[in-house]
């Protein structure tokens, strides 16, 4: 057996006269998910979970690196309940990689009804179901693909006097805002302010205004920039700066797109979230991103957290006042 560098000084210890060395290598190569139990998935999963979901069970236990902890990597996943707020060009394409990966609890949030044109750039487009109501198509979708679906479709819209609880309710584990109106940075700030005040995570997702391939920004309260920092750390860079003037003068339904921008907004934002729920997976990332398609690279920047939000800069105090 060819072991890469991190293993060779574990390899080292092996002893020919002392066969405790040999099991004490054995162990570390279950503990590090090298070695496996064969019916490790059956022991936590059903037949019908073990066939849909083994390649991302496989796929976890890599990043894990225990059967234990790609286990409960999967159940979290499939537990977690999310509000989805916007089901267009990349909230379907996030809600479709989200089922396709085991999360199957969502509270799906859009006004709008499907419509021929969302036919180029919707992941869920049913023509049969032109003019139903897009919260009602999504809740079909999951109730199609997932296993044990549970579902809340919500028709109303998100502005600056909704309530937010009262909306999607208090039994929500994270939400994704991907709402186009009235503007996505204001829905955005509204949100998180509720999520800072519950403690909950926010991830701000989809294009807005000629960014369609937006890598999103992922916010949790006491450890990353919420909506409010990311609106100071702006408001300071860009004060003295001042936009070219364009011929037109309303322009918000004159931006482009492509699916497969939509699709590598989703892409990108699915795997933060995955990234959340892991055990391993890395410090959340601080700023903003989006593919570049005429240069084809990924343009980024980092927000720190300010401690003079107004928001989250006391993020401490206000969960001890919620305890």
């Amino acid at each position: 057996m060819e072991l890469d560098a991190r293993y060779e000084a574990q390899a080292s210890r092996l002893d020919s006269k002392h066969p405790s060395s040999f099991v004490d290598f054995i162990q570390y190569l279950y503990g590090k998910g090298i070695l496996v139990r064969k019916d490790w998935m059956h022991n936590a999963f059903c037949p019908e979970q073990v066939e849909r979901y083994s390649r991302q069970l496989n796929f976890f236990l890599d990043i894990e690196e225990s059967e234990a902890a790609a286990t409960a990597l999967l159940k979290r996943i499939m537990n977690c309940r999310i509000a989805l707020i916007g089901i267009g060009a990349v909230g379907s394409w996030i809600l479709r990689e989200l089922v396709q990966i085991g999360f199957q609890r969502f509270i799906l949030v859009d006004p709008k009804t499907l419509k021929p044109a969302d036919r180029t750039r919707n992941a869920i487009f049913d023509h049969r179901l032109i003019g139903e109501p897009k919260a009602l198509v999504a809740e079909r979708f999951v109730h199609s693909q997932a296993l044990e679906p549970e579902t809340r479709a919500i028709q109303s819209p998100l502005d600056i006097e909704t309530n937010v609880e009262e909306l999607i309710g208090a039994d929500t584990d994270l939400i994704i805002n991907t709402a186009d109106e009235p503007y996505i940075g204001a829905t955005s700030i509204k949100l998180s302010r509720y999520c800072v005040e519950k403690g909950l995570p926010l991830l701000v997702a989809g294009g807005f205004d000629a960014h369609l391939a937006s890598l999103s920004e992922m916010i949790v309260p006491g450890q990353t920039p919420c909506s409010d920092c990311y609106a100071i750390h702006f408001e300071e860079t860009l004060r003295g700066w001042k936009p070219i003037s364009h011929p037109v003068v309303d322009r918000r339904r004159g931006f482009g797109g492509l699916p497969s921008l939509s699709a590598f907004a989703a892409s990108a934002a699915v795997l933060k979230i995955v990234r959340l729920l892991s055990e391993n997976g890395g410090d959340v990332e601080q700023g903003r991103g989006e593919f570049l398609f005429d240069q084809y690279s990924i343009d980024s920047f980092k927000v720190e957290r300010n401690p003079e939000c107004p928001t989250c800069g006391d993020f401490e105090r206000l969960q001890a006042r919620a305890d």
